[in-house]
């Protein structure tokens, strides 16, 4: 089944162009909702430390964010 699809098709600027277009509008909109729902498990639901408090929790937003 895989020896049917051509990997090659979206290769020309032409075709890729017009696919990202499409596509755009859905991705800003699931990069947002990633993005909201990792900030809400990162400061609001991971639990605190026992010697830091709620200080430790800013590891899990920065340590990401630093990595991309």
């Amino acid at each position: 089944m895989l020896a049917n699809i051509n990997w090659f098709y979206f290769a020309a600027p032409q075709r890729f162009y017009a696919l990202a277009g499409r596509i755009i509008a859905p991705l800003y909109i699931l990069a947002a909702v990633l993005a909201a729902a990792g900030l809400v498990i990162g400061l609001g639901i991971a639990p605190t430390d026992a010697q830091q408090g709620e200080a430790y929790r800013i590891i899990f937003i920065h340590v990401p964010a630093a990595w991309m």
